[in-house]
């Protein structure tokens, strides 16, 4: 049996277990981003905001969406509401908190993909709460009770009986008081970290951004592309639109049966959250059956094909598929399967770079920018050398660099790794009463 609730161990005396529903209201919004004529205007509080936030305030980018009254007399965020991610492409980015801090003048409404929770204040402070789910070892609850496969959802059930390590509201303040002082220092410290990252990986694109633009011979006569944020490129290469350079592009499904079909060995099985520009995360693998594989053909994964993301949160994720085993793919992954004008590699290198990403970025559809259709990724405007082996001098000065950028990422990310380890540790001890206030 799962070890997911050992923490219940160690809590001190001065805390009762209870389920969150003892504590605080909740609910599962459905208010999705269609905006329906005959309903009231909204702002819609997203999956985004939520999970790229600490606190949901009046000064961020909410979407336009529109609620019938009975959706805004239920939905509408207040002040001390904790709102959570309630489905996700990935387990472990379900029960993600944010805070609701502060009044809105615009009626703003908790949206589709979230479970808002009202807390009871004369239970509970509402950020003792949000700390509950800033805890991985606590929220490991919500995580082992996530249904699906390819997207994975909170069953409303799982939400009230969350178990709350609960004690009196005075040492609840205490807690919140420590913890607040504590994890800003910790959160500063992250924040650099991670800005040195984000710093590494702009600087990584932007050298494959000129490799692949300008070439690697500064002497070379330039044109104008005729783009504006093209620019000028070598004399002798082409440009040209990225069906011209393809054999297929398409993407996969999720097999008939779904979940039901999914087996622990068989053929490899990619999604979404398998797809990183610097290479492909096998974790927590799925794989399909070999009849089900083979009465999939069209989005046969062949060595060599380049997999972009293209929809949801990791749109625009790519890479190229280089493993010697079968596999196939579901409807949010794209191949890109190159003919003889273009290396594989060389294209990979485009696509993530500034040019490939802003392309991706301009071309994104839907009322919250959360996909790319074929047509468009068809009519993206490539530029390349003619010669094959030029392509191949780019490719070989271009890992080499990004390795470079790679070995020194790799030590910022074991520190971010340490420091983000220390900050779930403080949190869980703080609300076991593990460590004395």
């Amino acid at each position: 049996m799962s070890n997911y609730l050992d923490w219940q161990n160690k809590i001190s005396s001065d805390r009762m277990i209870v389920p969150l529903f003892y504590i605080a209201d909740f609910s599962i919004s459905p208010v999705d981003k269609i905006v329906k004529e005959e309903e009231e205007k909204v702002s819609l509080c997203n999956y985004t905001n939520v999970y790229k936030n600490t606190y949901i305030t009046s000064d961020l980018d909410f979407m336009e969406g529109s609620a019938s009254e009975n959706e805004i007399n239920r939905f509408q965020i207040r002040d001390g509401d904790v709102l959570i991610t309630k489905d996700s492409e990935s387990w472990d980015d379900i029960g993600i908190p944010a805070i609701v801090v502060g009044n809105f003048e615009n009626t703003t409404l908790c949206g589709y993909h979230l479970a808002l929770m009202r807390p009871k204040k004369k239970l509970v402070n509402p950020k003792f709460l949000f700390y509950c789910f800033e805890s991985k070892i606590h929220r490991a609850q919500l995580e082992i009770e996530a249904s699906g496969v390819t997207r994975f959802g909170i069953p409303k059930d799982a939400i009230g009986k969350y178990k709350i390590p609960l004690p009196s509201l005075k040492i609840q303040n205490n807690i919140v008081e420590y913890l607040d002082l504590e994890i800003a220092k910790i959160d500063a410290l992250i924040e650099k970290k991670t800005k040195l990252i984000t710093l590494l990986e702009e600087k990584k694109k932007g050298v494959i951004n000129q490799a692949v633009t300008k070439g690697l011979d500064t002497t070379m006569t330039m044109k104008d592309s005729g783009i504006e944020w093209l620019g000028k490129i070598p004399e002798h290469w082409n440009i040209e639109r990225l069906k011209f350079l393809t054999n297929k592009v398409g993407s996969g499904v999720t097999p008939l049966g779904g979940a039901n079909i999914y087996t622990d060995r068989g053929i490899l099985f990619l999604r979404s959250q398998n797809i990183y520009n610097d290479g492909l995360k096998l974790i927590d693998e799925t794989y399909i059956p070999e009849k089900i594989h083979n009465e999939m053909k069209a989005s046969q994964v062949m060595k060599g094909d380049l997999l972009l993301n293209i929809t949801g949160g990791s749109i625009g994720r790519c890479f190229y598929f280089d493993l010697d085993v079968e596999a196939n793919i579901n409807q949010h992954v794209c191949i890109i399967r190159v003919n003889n004008k273009i290396l594989h590699r060389y294209l990979h290198f485009i696509l993530v770079s500034f040019v490939g990403q802003y392309q991706i970025d301009l071309l994104q559809y839907g009322g919250g920018r959360e996909a790319i259709s074929f047509e468009n990724i068809k009519n993206f405007i490539i530029t390349f050398p003619q010669s094959i082996e030029e392509q191949k001098k780019i490719i070989n000065f271009l890992d080499i660099e990004c390795s470079k950028f790679d070995k020194i990422k790799e030590k910022v990310k074991s520190a971010l790794d340490l420091l983000k380890d220390k900050r779930i540790a403080i949190i869980s001890a703080t609300i076991n009463g593990e460590i004395e206030l």
